[in-house]
């Protein structure tokens, strides 16, 4: 494996755990096992290999500054609801947007359209059924379908417009592009945004905010650990996890097996047996007296029962396929019985004496006549020779196909007429008639060839089979099961070899996954602060006069055990882990917001803005008031553009006096989409 120079670069972090890890003290083994869960699957295959995994160099992680970015126009034509080409302008900057409008506005349209544009999926597409995949196009525009947003990054001179269009009939079918301030085009990759538009995602949806708390558990496990840049780290602690979990399930195999191994042995009166469970229940484990025990399995005449073996496998030719061969050999011999005499038979033999003479006079040019009948061979011979050819081979063509087919026939049953297996004694019934089976091989007749195949073909077959049935009646093992005893007792010898190397290497790999949780604990705990004690915050203005306390959250577990623990107490009652099992609908959408607003907020995020599609599904007006005030006091800090058809939050925003741009948009029966001011 090649030196690396690098820190892993599948999490954030990195460089603080490894420097961590040079600090540990830990045996070189163990920072091999934590090192190669960094790199990955393969590094880990190389490590359980025997391979040495070399330690990265450390190097400091340097951080610019973070060119935010906020949208400043939606552009949409022929996507889903909106037909005619339809925008949305924005002032870019922090701010709150609330479009409002009713069911099958268009609302959702453009906010799948931005996020299309920028990330060219949304993942409410992939829970839809086929039909909605067959009709995502606009029904009333058809002239071209295309979303674009511009977005206006910090120190740019102007907005950078990021745009795709469909061609296809897939929803898949997108070609994009980046169209810089300057002009200048490039594709999407150019934009660098991959891995911060998974860990940031500016788009929330109502059914991503379902999903956030009363989904899978690994799920919200994964958008936190994205979020937090742990993602990486949680890869490599599940990676090493499975390792350990494999060698363990190595070293426990052969223990789980002897108690039923000693019981069948018990059962066997062969010496053999009785041997091999005195040394199995010894207190010394003698590896080498077992490995002789179980190799001891054959009859008194091992050579004998390795021919038994075989021929209880032996293959002979399908009756099939002897049947074909004797077909074509006749069919073969009949053309060439009506051919014979025939013009072209004669044009044939002439045919193949003038491509005799002409092939000697290319081999040898020098030689100018001909060594059978001392003929002149001249270029005046040649240009008749070939003359004559041109005209002879029409003549011949079917004689030729006639020969062509008989040598073909031949060689199929040449074939066929293989030589017996060098084991098979030449004295047995068997042998005897195989040995008249290859003899055929020299016939050139066909019909006698075909009698041949056909006749002893037949009488082959019948003594393979008589011999295999022979052969698995003498192979019935004659010291009561030994054999297949020998042979359990073999398998479980390796397997209790491979448990002893799986032992010693799992001491070192456990030794490394226990430090690599423990520093993953830290991570977490530090990274997951912040952002829970924003939740609780989001949370707590949410709530209102609810009795339902936020105090938590962390993650726990690791692979298919992941999930997180979100704590709250109940009328002051604290401890109590089963949130979902104590939240109404609308809860469970505030408790998503409160979970998923903070990431908006985060330093490193480079997306200045967040779109928000239908939040307040279920939530009462309460509920609805305090969505109102927390999402004001987020727009002074980011751009927050929400499309509802809910006018409760625009009354709660004007009603409480908060600084919100309040629009209405419209959508006429011909999917004509238009954006008016104010609330409708």
């Amino acid at each position: 494996m090649a030196k690396v120079t690098r820190v892993p670069e599948t999490f954030e972090g990195g460089t603080a755990l490894l420097d961590a890890l040079a600090r540990s003290g830990l045996p070189r083994e163990v920072r091999s096992w934590i090192t190669a869960a960094l790199w990955g699957e393969d590094a880990l295959t190389a490590r359980l290999n025997g391979e040495h995994i070399p330690e990265p160099e450390t190097e400091p992680v340097v951080t610019g500054n973070i060119r935010r970015s906020y949208l400043t126009r939606i552009s949409v034509q022929g996507f889903r609801g909106i037909g005619r080409p339809a925008e949305l302008d924005f002032r870019p900057g922090p701010g709150l947007t609330v479009i409002v409008g009713r069911n099958g506005s268009g609302k959702s349209s453009f906010a799948e359209a931005a996020e299309a544009a920028l990330t060219g999926r949304n993942p409410r597409w992939d829970a839809m059924p086929t039909g909605w995949h067959d009709g995502w196009r606009n029904l009333h525009y058809d002239e071209r379908t295309e979303a674009s947003v511009d977005i206006h990054i910090a120190g740019d001179e102007g907005p950078t417009r990021i745009s795709r269009r469909w061609t296809g009939e897939s929803v898949r079918s997108a070609r994009g592009e980046v169209v810089r301030p300057n002009g200048e085009v490039s594709p999407l990759r150019t934009l660098e945004w991959g891995e911060n538009l998974v860990r940031y995602r500016p788009f929330l949806s109502y059914d991503e905010l379902g999903r956030t708390v009363s989904g899978r558990s690994a799920e919200l496990y994964d958008t936190l650990t994205t979020l937090l840049g742990l993602s990486g780290l949680a890869e490599a602690e599940r990676r090493l996890a499975k390792v350990c979990d494999g060698l363990a399930r190595r070293r426990d195999r052969p223990s789980r097996e002897l108690r039923r191994l000693l019981d069948e042995l018990r059962e066997s009166d062969d010496p053999r047996a009785h041997q091999a469970v005195q040394l199995l229940t010894a207190s010394y484990f003698d590896m080498d007296a077992l490995r002789r025990i179980a190799a001891d399995d054959g009859p008194r005449d091992p050579e004998q029962h390795v021919v038994l073996r075989r021929l209880r496998r032996l293959a002979v030719p399908e009756r099939a396929l002897i049947a074909d061969v004797v077909n074509e050999l006749r069919g073969a011999a009949m053309e060439l019985a009506m051919a014979a005499g025939s013009k072209g038979d004669h044009a044939h033999g002439v045919v193949r004496l003038l491509e005799q003479a002409l092939e000697h006079h290319q081999r040898h040019p020098t030689d100018t006549t001909c060594p059978t009948c001392s003929a002149p061979l001249g270029a005046d011979w040649v240009r008749r020779a070939n003359s004559q050819l041109r005209a002879l081979r029409p003549q011949a063509a079917v004689v030729a196909a006639a020969y062509e087919r008989a040598e073909a026939a031949r060689d199929q049953a040449r074939f066929l007429l293989s030589p017996a297996p060098s084991w098979l004694p030449p004295e047995s019934d068997l042998g005897q008639v195989w040995a008249l089976w290859e003899s055929g091989a020299d016939i050139t007749d066909l019909g006698e060839l075909a009698d041949h195949v056909e006749g002893v073909g037949r009488r082959l077959r019948a003594a393979a089979v008589s011999a295999r049935r022979e052969a698995s009646e003498r192979l019935e093992d004659p010291t009561g099961g030994w054999a297949e005893l020998a042979e359990r007792l073999s398998g479980w010898l390796d397997d209790a070899q491979d448990a002893l190397a799986a032992r010693d290497t799992l001491v070192g790999a456990e030794a490394a996954l226990n430090w690599l949780t423990e520093q993953a604990g830290i991570l977490r705990a530090e990274r997951l602060g912040p952002v829970a004690a924003q939740a609780e915050q989001v949370w707590y203005r949410l709530r209102q006069e609810r009795y339902i306390d936020l105090q938590g959250m962390r993650l726990i577990g690791r692979g298919a055990r992941r999930r997180v623990e979100v704590e709250v107490a109940v009328d002051g009652v604290e401890d109590q882990t089963s949130a979902p099992g104590l939240l109404s609908q609308g809860e469970f959408q505030a408790l998503a917001l409160s979970i998923c607003l903070p990431r908006t907020l985060l330093e490193g995020n480079p997306f200045g803005f967040l779109v928000l599609d239908d939040p307040v599904q279920a939530m009462d007006t309460e509920t609805v008031e305090g969505l109102a005030a927390v999402l004001a006091e987020v727009g002074g800090h980011r751009q927050v553009i929400v499309f509802t058809h809910d006018t409760r939050l625009s009354d709660a925003l004007r009603t409480l006096g908060l600084p919100a741009d309040i629009r209405t948009i419209n959508r006429d029966a011909m999917s004509n989409v238009w954006i008016s001011e104010g609330a409708a």
